[in-house]
């Protein structure tokens, strides 16, 4: 019989290979034993760690407010060392005796803390991205003698740093052949007009020799016994990465006196903007081109949403156009499924998603024939075995589209059912994701409330028996809930808003675009319409369209004075030529509200804004006269 102690590792068994990062320190704080591993992050000689205080090992690390009297708990610190890795050390205490206390530390992966703080979701992404856009736009725009400068005060930014420098580098020479600070560097330190700076040596000695970004939180070891003549600047923090250009170290910058300290992330972040900054460099001639595509590139990104949705509107049309006796049914399962999520509080961006995927959740459809899905009287088995199959296929159908949202997985699944009695896969319970599950059930509400060729609506008293029997076994009780909840208090076609309906994508503009942009960017996109953002609020403050186009276009001959004309006029701000009333409606407005809007301004088209007024599509009288037929 095997003892208690038997089944744990004893020291002696604990496996090399496993990098564990500890320590032992005594009442004093001194570091009195260490893992190799724990030696190997310090990375210091073991004279300077080893029977010292910890602050020796790890010097960001501060004990102050912590009672080591109280040996009842662990202690836990999360900090950033003077490389810029974000360290947790974890402090407890030994059992055996009542003076020592074990340290276990733990590299903490800042990059997944950042980016799911900075990109919750891809929405955000994209807003993200314009800072980067604009950061590198100043650098293209800056005139050729003062790009270097302006790429340091952008790094700054960047980086939330005070004082910078960039070094221009000679890889075959290894030689810094010119160097650029920012104008405040005057406030740190004094640069004499002949100082040289060596590769070799200096603060960003480092950098060159590992062609690595380098992080020093604390300065005092490196800087002593060196001065600045040899580069050594007095920086309170410094963070330094090399710029690669072909595979070739062509520059390094730097910053630092940040209030923080610096951290890996950091680097990544200046890495990545000091690489793009040197195309600025390397490609003069090219800079205003760049300079377009990019207003191009974060237009197109902000009409990513508006252009799926134009594209599963497009394919959900198309499955109808196939089969014309579930024309409507896709809509009305959207809208339902919308209105259930809202119930059950998803948020806007899972919604959107939702609504898309419900959309399309038949799409499979599109591979069985015609006369069986048509068929007015029962199907046979051989036939039911082929319309089971449309899950399947749905899903290999959008299976190389990249969707930010989990559309294969609503397709696929949304007739599997808790138990396992669905179909194709018989999965269960969690192994179905929530959108399916809601689909699952707008799916039978939709189809026991419409009418088939094969029988008439069942009605609400049905769908209810059916919903409550089924309730927590084949179907979610939650989303069975909220659907009786929709539907008893009102018919979900009568329910429609603005929001639930597939808008019209627009173009969105800036202030300092010209009218030739316009018409480029409405043309490439197949557009009729473009919204002028103001710079400061991002709101809407006019829009372009086709008319105000034509307008603006000289009506003469195709001559050379009425070309110069054309090219004059095409020069001309957005904001001096577009309409300046915009005729705008809430996405939580009603359908009939909507109607009778369009009727009174006696405008083509509405520009649609959500709860945060930012616009979200257009609604133009075909839209809204087909849900309003739907809805009829």
């Amino acid at each position: 019989m095997q003892h208690k102690a038997d089944l744990f590792l004893k020291p002696s068994e604990l496996p090399k290979t496993a990098k564990l990062c500890w320590g032992i320190f005594n009442d004093r704080l001194e570091l009195i034993k260490l893992s190799e591993p724990l030696y190997k992050l310090v990375n210091k000689p073991i004279a300077a760690i080893l029977k010292q205080p910890l602050s020796h090992a790890f010097s960001a690390l501060t004990l102050d407010n912590i009672d080591f009297n109280n040996r009842h708990v662990d202690h836990v610190i999360n900090f950033v060392d003077d490389k810029g890795y974000a360290l947790q050390a974890t402090m407890t205490p030994i059992e055996e005796s009542d003076q020592h206390w074990c340290i276990t530390v733990i590299v903490i992966e800042l990059d997944k803390a950042w980016l799911s703080q900075l990109h919750p979701d891809y929405h955000q992404a994209i807003l993200s991205s314009d800072d980067w856009l604009n950061q590198i736009e100043e650098v293209i725009n800056a005139r050729p003698d003062l790009v270097f400068t302006t790429a340091i005060n952008q790094g700054l930014s960047l980086t939330h740093s005070k004082v910078g420098y960039l070094h221009k580098f000679d890889e075959k020479k290894n030689q810094i052949v010119s160097t650029a600070w920012n104008e405040a560097v005057a406030d740190y330190f004094t640069l004499s007009k002949g100082q040289e700076y060596k590769a070799n040596s200096g603060i960003w000695a480092e950098t060159i020799r590992t062609g690595k970004p380098v992080i020093h939180n604390d300065l005092t070891v490196l800087s002593k016994n060196n001065t600045q003549e040899d580069g050594f600047f007095a920086f309170k923090n410094h963070l330094c990465v090399p710029i690669h250009y072909r595979k070739k170290l062509v520059g390094i910058i730097g910053v630092g006196n940040r209030d923080t300290t610096y951290t890996q992330v950091d680097a990544k972040s200046l890495s990545i903007f000091a690489t793009i900054l040197w195309h600025c460099i390397e490609l003069p001639r090219t800079m205003k081109a760049v300079s377009r595509q990019s207003s191009i590139i974060k237009i197109q990104k902000e009409k990513m949403t508006s252009i799926l949705v134009q594209l599963i509107g497009a394919i959900s049309e198309a499955l109808e156009l196939k089969d014309a006796y579930t024309a409507g049914h896709q809509k009305s399962v959207a809208q339902l499924s919308y209105l259930i999520g809202e119930k059950m509080s998803l948020p806007p961006d899972r919604l959107e998603g939702l609504k898309l995927g419900s959309l399309i959740h038949d799409i499979g459809k599109l591979a069985i024939p015609s006369q069986i899905l048509s068929k007015t009287s029962k199907l046979s088995d051989a036939e039911f075995g082929l319309v089971k199959q449309h899950p399947e296929q749905g899903a290999l159908i959008v299976s190389e589209v990249d969707f930010p949202w989990p559309i294969k997985q609503m397709i696929l699944q949304h007739h599997e059912r808790l138990d396992g009695s669905g179909y194709p896969k018989g999965l269960k319970a969690d192994d179905i994701i929530l959108e399916a599950k809601i689909i699952a059930v707008a799916d039978v509400a939709e189809s026991i409330l419409s009418h088939r060729p094969y029988r008439p609506a069942l009605g609400m008293a049905v769908l209810t028996q059916d919903l409550l029997k089924g309730r927590g076994k084949i179907y979610d009780e939650v989303v069975v809930d909220a659907c009786l909840d929709i539907l008893a208090s009102k018919d979900f076609k009568d329910a429609g808003v603005v929001s639930g309906l597939l808008l019209a994508p627009v173009v969105f503009l800036e202030e300092y675009h010209t009218l030739e942009h316009a018409e480029a960017m409405m043309k490439k996109a197949k557009m009729d319409v473009a919204v002028v953002l103001s710079e400061q609020h991002r709101t809407p403050i006019g829009v372009i369209d086709n008319n105000t186009l034509a307008f603006w276009h000289s009506p003469f001959l195709d001559t050379a004075a009425e070309r110069a004309v054309d090219r004059s006029l095409l020069n001309k701000r957005v904001h001096q030529v577009m309409m300046h009333k915009v005729d705008m409606i809430s996405d939580s407005t009603i359908l009939n509200d909507a109607k009778l809007m369009m009727e009174t301004t006696n405008a083509n088209y509405l520009i649609v804004h959500n709860d945060k007024h930012q616009v979200i599509g257009m609604l133009t009288w075909k839209i809204l006269a087909n849900a309003l037929l739907v809805n009829a």
